[in-house]
């Protein structure tokens, strides 16, 4: 049998340990992006980790502490891994991008930078969106502190609390990108999408619940607007099938 023709008609002569190769690579050249933003970032992490407690310090007079002697070593490490992964995400996302390229056409493959950069944009509006929910977060947490109880909270606790939350709305954030080449590349339909509506909601809880702190006020925060990216990636997915025929028909 002869060689397999991609969509762009060239000769897609890459065997399935070939493609796992090219996964290996890839997955080699984001984790080294992600040392060195570690790096470059370490040194900024007291920096970084004020910016985090803000939202914390507006909800009262509740305090931080460190419970532990290697506490304050584990928060900086987590600092500097979120921050590591944020400065490194371009080439993160250029990484994944360039590892599906293979399922477009010739066209779509010179959008690449473009779609890299509304990953990215995407990504950082998740973040920036679940920083500004932090504090209402915050002060409903806190409302429970009762006359002869003080809340002194973890400070590990709260920065694990705070990066769960920013990469949690980060990650949920690139849905609609997601499912708009999914249907360009014709893994899902609009019919599909709209037909399974109520079991992608069911799905959507379930991840809410997989990726944040185990308390419902933060997953019911994450779910509201994963249904609406869902309803908005229903209407991308509409736009990308049609650019899916015309491509085809040219």
């Amino acid at each position: 049998m002869g060689k397999g023709k991609d969509k762009s008609g060239s000769e897609e002569g890459m065997t399935f340990l070939e493609h796992l190769e090219e996964l290996r690579s890839r997955i080699i050249i984001s984790l080294l992006a992600l040392l060195i933003g570690f790096i470059l970032t370490y040194f900024f992490t007291p920096y970084i980790i004020e910016f985090l407690i803000q939202p914390f310090l507006t909800g009262g007079e509740s305090q931080l502490t460190l419970l532990a002697p290697t506490e304050g070593f584990m928060v900086k490490l987590k600092t500097a891994f979120l921050a590591g992964l944020m400065l490194s995400s371009p080439v993160l996302f250029y990484q994944f991008w360039r590892f599906i390229s293979p399922g477009l056409y010739e066209k779509e493959k010179r959008f690449i930078f473009p779609v890299v950069g509304w990953s990215v944009l995407l990504f950082f509006v998740g973040a920036v969106f679940a920083y500004h929910i932090l504090p209402f977060a915050m002060r409903f947490f806190q409302s429970f502190a009762m006359e002869n109880v003080v809340n002194y909270w973890s400070l590990n606790r709260y920065i694990t609390f705070a990066i769960y939350l920013l990469l949690a709305f980060g990650l949920v954030f690139e849905l609609p990108l997601v499912i708009y080449f999914a249907a360009r590349m014709g893994l899902v339909t609009p019919p599909f999408l709209r037909k399974y509506r109520r079991h992608a909601i069911i799905i959507l809880l379930v991840l809410s619940a997989l990726v944040t702190p185990p308390d419902i006020i933060t997953q019911v925060i994450l779910v509201i607007p994963l249904v609406v990216l869902y309803e908005i990636s229903v209407f991308l997915a509409v736009i990308a099938v049609k650019k899916r025929d015309q491509a085809t028909e040219c």
